[in-house]
């Protein structure tokens, strides 16, 4: 472990921890707790990714309670896939920051809904829930709600921690550049 990760690891946890409670607190129907999951995937690889995932996940389950843990599994795939799209150059532009958003949010949504679903019967974050139960007044059934409506918010959600992570990403100096090899492969530079 290197004196930079040591830094970063904690840096994106704090972020993604102080991100998410917000975002609950206002009841939205988003939760932008992975932001610093994708920047540290893209900074340094995804093993960061997959450490800053596991303790924020882990965090916030202890301070918001034991509904938060199980999507442990959700931060593994995002950071995964944040690695993979910095292989690919995924940051380098919107247009490719917003299609990497939108691969990573139908991938996050499908794996939140079976969470959602199998082990809390689709009963969930504050915002999510609120779109589940007004999918069912529409006559959806609860499992047709429950997918709906975590596809829908994860694509939402995911395409803007994209978005943001590309933006800021693109906006780090040559010199911080230099220090992170993977960030330099998410921009093509």
């Amino acid at each position: 472990m290197s004196p930079r990760l040591l830094a970063l690891v904690p840096s994106a946890v704090a972020l993604n921890l102080a991100i998410g409670f917000v975002v609950n607190q206002l009841g939205l129907p988003l939760y932008l707790d992975t932001v610093g999951t994708v920047l540290a995937s893209a900074l340094a690889g995804p093993v960061a990714g997959v450490l800053t995932g596991i303790v924020s996940q882990t965090v916030r389950s202890l301070y918001e309670g034991f509904i938060w843990f199980p999507f442990v599994a959700v931060q593994v795939l995002i950071a995964i896939l944040a690695g993979l799209a910095a292989m690919r150059g995924g940051f380098r532009s919107l247009p490719r920051s917003l299609g990497w958003g939108l691969l990573v949010g139908a991938l996050a949504g499908a794996l939140s809904a079976a969470i959602s679903w199998f082990v809390f019967t689709g009963v969930t974050a504050t915002g999510v829930t609120a779109v589940t139960l007004l999918l069912t007044h529409l006559g959806l059934t609860k499992p047709q709600a429950v997918t709906v409506s975590s596809l829908g918010t994860d694509l939402l959600d995911k395409t803007i921690v994209f978005l943001l992570a590309g933006a800021v990403l693109r906006a780090l100096p040559e010199r911080a550049l230099g220090r992170y090899p993977w960030a330099r492969r998410a921009l093509c530079r």
